[in-house]
């Protein structure tokens, strides 16, 4: 500490201590002034204003109620997304559903396309057979006549019995050939055709010998 003014070392000894004593309250406010600095140093350092304090209050303010109202349109989404998944799941149901359906319809469908190619085939080979009964002359039909027998034969469900015979057209053969000589065999798929042959007659009888003539020569 300086020296004060007009103080000596030879001077009284009343004046000395107050110089004393005033030299000690000076070192010591100035000890305190030095911690009061310090303080206001960590003070700056760690402590903000009320102006920036308040305007992050009012900031945090404003976030919270943002955050609520986010919360309220989540929850909102949350419970759309919810009646989406059950209807997805819905749909997913009916859409198997559907599918099942469509797949035992088409089943059906090939099922019925595979009857119906069966049966046009059938048809057609009865129709092979009655044409080759009634194609060529009569020399071919003679020739023709049991391969064309056989190749449409059909086990028959009864007896037959022919008509009169006065029957018209084609008719008259199948009731010649069956009034003819040969071996009884099953009867061929193409005379269920013929509405005179309604009435039953024994399959394995035999009626008449062959006569060596057309079949239409002998029934007319």
């Amino acid at each position: 500490m300086a020296t004060p003014v007009g103080w000596s070392p030879g001077g009284s000894g009343s004046v000395c201590l107050a110089f004393d004593q005033l030299r000690d309250v000076i070192e010591s406010q100035e000890e305190l002034i030095q911690q009061l600095r310090n303080v206001m140093v960590l003070q700056d350092e760690n402590f903000v204003s009320k102006e920036e304090f308040q305007a992050v209050e009012k900031k945090l303010v404003e976030e919270k109620a943002a955050h609520a109202k986010t919360k309220v349109l989540l929850a909102k989404e949350e419970e759309k997304l919810q009646f989406a998944l059950g209807e997805v799941e819905v749909l997913s149901k009916q859409l198997e559903k559907e599918k099942l359906a469509f797949e035992k319809a088409l089943s059906s469908v090939k099922s019925r396309a595979l009857q119906e190619s069966s049966k046009k085939d059938q048809l057609i080979t009865k129709c092979n057979g009655i044409t080759c009964l009634t194609s060529g002359s009569r020399s071919s039909r003679r020739t023709t006549w049991p391969r064309c027998w056989t190749r449409s034969i059909r086990k028959p469900r009864g007896r037959v019995r022919p008509a009169a015979a006065s029957v018209p057209g084609k008719n008259k053969m199948v009731v010649s050939f069956l009034s003819s000589g040969c071996n009884a065999q099953p009867l061929p798929s193409l005379l269920w055709w013929f509405p005179i042959l309604t009435l039953p007659i024994p399959v394995g009888t035999s009626l008449r010998p062959h006569s060596g003539l057309d079949p239409r020569e002998e029934v007319g």
